[in-house]
């Protein structure tokens, strides 16, 4: 019996072991679980598969406490970033705003048809939540989280085997316009992923994944980020959380001028992100009973 459990708490050790050297290639990334269809609204989520872990000293991966999102869904045209991509996918020319492609968005406006809501209940990751708004009260993002006291739901726990946690939302129904020459518009959304809380934390690396293409003024320490080292979006395909809508090619063909169309990318921009990314001071997080998520 002795020598079972000494052979059984070895094969434990090895299996974190190797989980430890794989690091973040072990586990897919935090994604979106389904592709949309064009002129369907629905529900989607956030897929949820590793705890937080330091890409640069792979260390033990933590248990997820809470997570917090981002849009690229502003009002201001300026707080998103949209590129053509090219065929394989790379970042091409900048667009101003959606308008050439999208049926109801105006020129000079943000992409506010994206419609997202807020799902309760059954099926979410943790049972407690609040949502981001901006000046215009949109949703912009949401905060979700795992206790303290008087709310209980446990953290996903994730330390040594890995278990898909969902996190839903509600999006609307998009349409191309016909004229149009995009084949489908990949929605980038910002996500990070919380394992640890309070100021002694902030300067290790498993405190947080940070789930998004490149770093911010705030989202800066790039152990937590995809990768180790930063992406070229012009010569290669940074890692986001990533919705793409794809166009009805036979309700909504493309004319024959596309020759083949194009995809397109929206992501939210930096002042978007590190305003409503972080999960704020004071009541945890801001607005809900509770202890201090950030002393």
């Amino acid at each position: 019996m002795k020598h079972f459990k000494a052979v059984k708490k070895m094969a434990l050790y090895s299996v974190a072991a190797v989980m430890g050297m794989a690091g973040t290639s072990a586990f897919a990334h935090t994604g979106i679980r389904d592709v949309v269809q064009e002129n369907v609204a629905g529900y989607n989520a956030f897929t949820i598969t590793h705890g937080c872990n330091d890409n640069v000293e792979l260390g033990s991966h933590q248990d997820i406490i809470a997570m917090s999102t981002v849009f690229p869904n502003a009002a201001d045209p300026a707080m998103a970033k949209i590129y053509k991509l090219t065929s394989t996918g790379i970042q091409g020319e900048s667009v101003p705003d959606l308008s050439d492609d999208i049926v109801g968005v105006l020129p000079g406006v943000g992409f506010t048809k994206l419609g997202v809501g807020l799902v309760s209940g059954g099926g979410t990751l943790f049972a407690n939540f609040l949502p981001t708004l901006d000046s215009t009260t949109a949703i912009r993002g949401y905060h979700t989280w795992a206790g303290p006291a008087p709310y209980s739901s446990a953290p996903l726990a994730e330390q040594v085997t890995s278990a898909t946690g969902l996190s839903p939302f509600r999006y609307g129904a998009i349409q191309f316009q016909t004229t149009s020459c995009a084949k489908s518009l990949k929605v980038r959304i910002a996500v990070a992923n919380w394992c640890r809380r309070g100021n002694r934390t902030k300067d290790l690396g498993d405190r947080l994944d940070v789930w998004m293409g490149h770093t911010t003024p705030v989202f800066h320490d790039q152990r937590t980020m995809p990768r180790a080292a930063p992406y070229d979006a012009s010569v290669e395909v940074p890692y986001w959380p990533t919705m793409t809508i794809a166009r009805d090619l036979v309700a909504n063909p493309l004319t024959a001028a596309c020759n083949g169309g194009y995809d397109l990318s929206i992501e939210p921009a930096d002042a978007d992100i590190d305003t409503f990314l972080p999960i704020p001071g004071g009541q945890y997080p801001a607005g809900a009973p509770g202890a201090k998520f950030f002393p």
